[in-house]
């Protein structure tokens, strides 16, 4: 009973100079607030991060040539790093553990069919190309073995040149020309939606690997190879083997030069969640600091009030109210303060995030950890800011005081 009375007493004064208190709970409501919005898009990068994972495909390698990057010198000359078909072949004879590969040849090109056009990726794959890329058909059929082996004309649509040729009409069995090329439209690749930097993975066209070499691009080289590795094998480890066996064929000394990049799920979640945990834990140092100034902030105004109550402390003391009594009062006034400065950046915190989520590209998503790190941050500030003071005005002598 004695705690509750303090405690309706300390509310008291608390209410009675609501702009004390209001000064007293405005670091705290800025620590919570900021606090709170950097968990929640902590929360939403994570999130982000596990959906970027699930879409590029669980247990999954891809190699592409480093951008820029130049071989050792050979015969006096540099010459540029590309990858070949054969690079695949050695892939899938020499390392162990594959469960499939595929190489494909990328490239932008004009299309048009009737008076419509536009332009998008054109994918010249294999035919397990689907199967390794996790990406199936949603009408029609998918690239064939048939339709590689005998320079098929045929392509799938991904979905946005499909709306963008053909609006909500069905596209399959009608031509379209690709660059100089007619194909027949066999299909519709499912959708991918876009990814977190705003590029659309459904703007693509999918054809069978030796027309787009040959009839197309009229190229040898390719622009990747994805891997997929059964579930007994190391994923780094294959992924290590793989970048070792391209520089071996292809004559670099990975040490000076960086010729290829080979990706694998767990490396994409790595870099993502590394990135993303450093910038966390430098802005949570920052709300530790706005905590701390917030503290200073309480102690001083807290100080003061001591010195404008000791008249008040005083009487207390003489009508029998002990050391602890008056320590207990402040510390719970304290505590009362950040209680309602938690609260207020609380939902500071969330409208910020929700205005973030709303009107720009950062994800954001609910953290339960913000609740539990909040509560503990201002009772934990409160408690250690507010020992001085309430030290004092306990030690303060009522004669001395009421006088």
């Amino acid at each position: 009973m004695r705690i509750v009375r303090l405690f309706r007493e300390g509310m008291t004064a608390l209410i009675s100079n609501k702009t004390r208190t209001f000064l007293m709970a405005l670091g705290t409501i800025v620590g919570i607030g900021a606090l709170t919005v950097i968990l929640f898009i902590s929360a939403g990068t994570k999130q982000q991060v596990a959906e970027k994972a699930e879409r590029f495909g669980a247990r999954a390698i891809l190699i592409i040539p480093a951008h820029g990057a130049m071989s050792q010198a050979v015969g006096g000359k540099s010459t540029e790093t590309k990858l070949e078909l054969a690079d695949a072949k050695a892939i899938s004879d020499q390392i162990e553990g594959l469960d499939g590969i595929s190489a494909s040849a990328s490239k932008s090109q004009p299309l048009k069919a009737g008076s419509a056009q536009t332009t998008c990726l054109v994918d010249a794959v294999e035919a397990n190309w689907h199967r390794i890329w996790d990406w199936p058909v949603e009408s029609g059929t998918p690239i064939t073995q048939t339709d590689v082996d005998q320079l098929d004309r045929v392509c799938v649509l991904g979905l946005t040149p499909k709306k963008e040729l053909f609006g909500e009409a069905d596209p399959i069995g009608t031509k379209i020309l690709i660059g100089n090329v007619w194909f027949t439209v066999k299909g519709v690749l499912a959708s991918r939606g876009i990814t977190g930097t705003g590029h659309d993975r459904d703007r693509r066209i999918v054809i069978p690997f030796s027309t787009g070499m040959r009839r197309l691009f009229n190229q040898q080289h390719i622009s990747n190879i994805r891997v997929k590795v059964k579930a007994d094998y190391d994923l780094d480890a294959t992924a290590r083997s793989i970048e070792a066996l391209l520089y071996q064929r292809h004559h670099i000394d990975p040490s000076i030069e960086t010729a290829f990049t080979v990706f694998s799920t767990n490396s994409l979640v790595k870099r993502f969640k590394g990135v993303s945990g450093a910038v966390s834990r430098l802005l949570i140092a920052l709300c530790g600091l706005s905590f701390v100034v917030g503290g200073l902030v309480l102690m001083n105004i807290m100080l003061i009030s001591v010195a404008e109550r000791k008249a008040e402390i005083g009487v207390r003391k003489a009508l029998g109210a002990s050391r602890r009594d008056i320590m207990m009062q402040f510390l719970m006034e304290a505590v009362a303060v950040n209680g309602i400065g938690l609260v207020l950046g609380w939902c500071l915190g969330m409208l910020t995030a929700w205005i973030i989520a709303r009107f720009t590209q950062i994800a954001v998503a609910p953290s339960g950890l913000s609740f539990v790190l909040g509560g503990v941050f201002s009772v934990g500030v409160a408690l250690v800011f507010s020992l001085q003071p309430a030290r004092q005005a306990a030690n303060l002598d009522p004669v001395e005081a009421i006088r």
